[in-house]
């Protein structure tokens, strides 16, 4: 258990009456999408879900989610070519893309994915509630 998770036991506030983003979670360990769909229910936000790219490039055209997470390492797709095809589908389409990792730790990634593929967050494995809590405030943010 982390400093934070010990400090703080529960989620952020996020009032009920806040408008809240839609979001997809692109992540093929099941047990991992689980925990992800969970926090997000704890804000009251119903995530939809893909495991692999393909199926996330469709949901995502389709529904047009806020806010997306991607895992970096899937079977189909990598996460970062993922990210790639969600900025081309639609030039008016711009949602939050935040890519999930345990192995891409360097700086020089980080700044790849961002400059290269259009990532605007950069989450190190595992990923805890407050993190994506913070993922919600800065979609929450920016459509004001």
């Amino acid at each position: 258990m982390s400093v934070a998770e010990i400090a703080v036991d529960h989620l952020p506030y996020i009032p009920a009456n806040d408008w809240l983003p839609s979001v997809l979670i692109v992540e093929d360990e099941r047990k991992q999408r689980t925990s992800l769909v969970d926090a997000f229910r704890a804000m009251n936000i119903d995530a939809l879900t893909a495991s692999g790219g393909y199926e996330a490039i469709r949901i995502a055209g389709d529904c047009r989610p806020e806010l997306i997470l991607v895992d970096g390492l899937l079977p189909e797709m990598h996460g970062f070519e993922i990210s790639r095809f969600i900025r081309r589908i639609d030039a008016d389409y711009h949602p939050r893309i935040a890519l999930m990792t345990a192995i891409y730790k360097h700086t020089r990634y980080q700044n790849e994915a961002k400059l290269k593929y259009g990532i605007d967050d950069y989450l190190i494995k595992p990923v805890h509630p407050q993190m994506l809590a913070g993922l919600v405030r800065r979609v929450q943010a920016a459509t004001r």
